[in-house]
């Protein structure tokens, strides 16, 4: 994706980081998954750009507002800009990419006007499947390869089972820390204290006797972790502990609203601590979307001819250690042919109730049951 008109993307920023904040709400409302959960909103609003390009006029301009921008051709330069920033910022040390492709049967009858949209996002288009469901092994194999082998095996033939159609972003992130754990000094079986009032075990890191970039307020301590990193590019881990009185719940709100913890000061710390962990999530997350306003009910003719969303899949993985961190994650849009729904049938093979009525004056002449002859 390029552009050489500039625009401001403040507000694209801003509402993908409030994608990802209320869908991790969501995700957390009923009690945090077992071994925690992670979402990649900018993925998410990649692959809802590329199928706003094919959503009627109303639509298209109301997804497009969800997304931080009024049009298409703002968001898509928008996000042009923003990922070729992201991805010149990972030239000095960490590894960032950004893939998009769109797999489809032969029969899926894509219309050209869209297939040149695609070109924005430098998206891979293959519509070489007599059946696309018999293409998922090669799907799988695109998105494995363009996530380092992190995400393997993200959609199964049930998925893709009724499919026409599916639009893929993947992206990748791997950096080292700025300042490395010393693995002597990890702690195998630490104890680590649940959601849930129980006490389980994590591999613990540490640094001892070092500074660290900590930020502290009513309700939570952060930390700032860098990655290493030869230029001006400022990737960082921020993880953020509630106070004893307060739960993950209760400060995502206060997060949110400050969407990146601020105010940091090294700080010399007698040990810090992180634990060292390979997460790996993977939600249908449309029914979410549409609970959050994201108009993806409906047909999207501009990709061609009665398609719908049938699901939205999103996967990410992340694995932390003491060398740095690498996250992958994918968004997978399937898409699917309406098909017109049966017409009803009313057949009264039980008892039922009966009137005789004459409805200009609503006198009922008879009233009855009728339950077997």
């Amino acid at each position: 994706m390029s552009s050489g008109r500039r625009l401001a993307p403040q507000s694209v920023v801003r509402a993908t980081n409030q994608l990802g904040y209320d869908m991790l709400a969501q995700l957390c409302a009923d009690g945090i998954p077992s071994s925690g959960t992670v979402v990649s909103a900018l993925s998410i609003t990649i692959a809802l750009a590329m199928l706003a390009g094919g959503a009627d006029e109303n639509n298209c301009t109301s997804l497009c507002t969800k997304l931080g921008l009024g049009n298409l051709d703002d968001l898509t330069t928008t996000l042009s800009q923003l990922q070729d920033t992201l991805i010149r910022a990972s030239d000095g040390g960490p590894q960032f990419t950004i893939a998009n492709a769109v797999f489809a049967d032969k029969d899926a009858g894509i219309i050209s006007t869209y297939i040149r949209y695609l070109e924005r996002f430098d998206a891979h288009l293959d519509c070489s499947f007599t059946r696309l469901v018999d293409g998922t092994d090669q799907i799988n194999g695109w998105i494995s390869c363009q996530t380092n082998g992190l995400i393997p095996s993200m959609l199964s033939r049930q998925i893709l089972a009724q499919a026409n159609a599916v639009l893929v972003n993947a992206l990748v992130f791997k950096a080292k820390w700025q300042e490395k754990f010393n693995p002597k000094n990890t702690v195998r079986d630490f104890p680590f204290h649940t959601s849930d009032c129980r006490t389980t075990t994590v591999e613990m890191m540490f640094l001892h006797q070092q500074e660290v970039l900590v930020s502290r307020n009513s309700d939570y301590t952060a930390a700032c972790l860098p990655y290493e990193s030869y230029d001006s590019s400022k990737w960082s881990f921020i993880a953020c502990l509630p106070n004893e009185d307060k739960s993950v719940n209760d400060i995502l709100p206060s997060i949110r609203r400050q969407c990146i913890p601020r105010n940091f000061h090294r700080t010399k710390l007698m040990r810090f601590g992180l634990p060292k962990f390979n997460l790996r999530t993977q939600e249908s997350i449309a029914s979410r979307l549409r609970e959050l306003g994201y108009p993806i009910s409906g047909t999207f003719p501009g990709i061609a001819a009665g398609f719908m969303v049938e699901h939205v899949i999103h996967s990410v993985a992340i694995v932390l250690d003491e060398n740095g961190t690498e996250a992958a994650a994918a968004t997978a849009v399937v898409l699917t042919r309406s098909r017109q729904k049966p017409l009803p049938s009313v057949v009264f093979d039980r008892p039922f109730v009966f009137l005789i009525v004459e409805q200009s004056t609503n006198v009922v002449v008879f009233t009855g049951v009728y339950s077997a002859p």
